[in-house]
């Protein structure tokens, strides 16, 4: 089974829901633009980093889209 952890941030200018999958190390990041991105081989790290920012799109644009693969959904 596949747990994951999912975060929704009314707050964010930058995104609207994130997902992330443990067992598969999946990051789904749903943009308030309506893009939804699917990145691979996430650390939990990164996830807890994300959770933790004060600003989301800061952290995702330094730490996320220059690490890791993604496919755009």
């Amino acid at each position: 089974m596949n747990n994951f952890e999912k975060f929704r941030d009314d707050n964010s200018s930058t995104i609207s829901m994130a997902r992330y999958y443990s067992e598969d190390k999946k990051l789904t990041l749903i943009y308030r633009n309506g893009g939804v991105y699917e990145y691979e081989d996430v650390p939990l790290f990164y996830w807890r980093g994300l959770m933790n920012a004060e600003s989301k799109g800061r952290f995702i644009n330094a730490n996320i889209k220059r690490l890791f693969k993604f496919n755009k959904k």
